[in-house]
């Protein structure tokens, strides 16, 4: 009985758990006009490490000061490519215009920000999260996240119902 209240706490923290992420990851940004964003390498670590899940909303240009962590489109001068980054605002130009470095890099961005090019500032971080639901996009991942939601859901099919015994109800009736 006791190991079944137990697989039962459990298994109701583990759903509120998912729950609060599911929130935290999906819900409230898309309810905030805020984006989801995993972060993909250490250039801005350790405040934002690699797999983690970043959710930024926007923030008029204007707004954005140096210490602000932004999300921004960077182009290649070179190319027509472009790639969105991630990175803490150390200088704010004119325009306004923003200079950025990733907190693990020792210079500054080689570019410029432009205020057109600011998609929003970090409003929380998930940890870990976006490397789960990196691997869980998987065949693999899926596969193995799937496999462990069976087993949990069969284990506590498989434990004993937490019933009182005969003699136990007989006993609590008792005067």
């Amino acid at each position: 009985m006791v190991a079944r209240r137990a697989w039962s706490a459990l298994l109701a923290l583990f759903v509120v758990a998912a729950v609060a992420l599911a929130l935290a990851v999906a819900a409230v940004p898309a309810v905030a006009g805020a984006s989801t964003l995993t972060v993909l390498s250490g250039s801005m670590e350790p405040t934002l490490p690699v797999g983690s899940v970043v959710v930024v909303r926007p923030r008029p240009a204007g707004e954005v000061g140096v210490g602000d962590v932004v999300t921004f489109l960077a182009r290649d001068p070179g190319s027509a490519e472009t790639r969105v980054v991630t990175h803490r605002v150390v200088e704010v130009l004119d325009g306004p215009a923003f200079r950025t470095r990733g907190d693990a890099n020792p210079d500054p961005d080689p570019g410029v920000v432009a205020a057109a090019d600011l998609r929003g500032v970090e409003w929380y971080v998930v940890p870990w999260v976006g490397g789960a639901m990196a691997a869980l996009r998987t065949p693999v991942g899926l596969l193995v996240g799937g496999g462990v939601l069976l087993l949990l859901l069969g284990a506590g099919l498989l434990l004993p119902a937490a019933r009182p015994r005969a003699d136990d109800r007989g006993a609590r009736m008792a005067p």
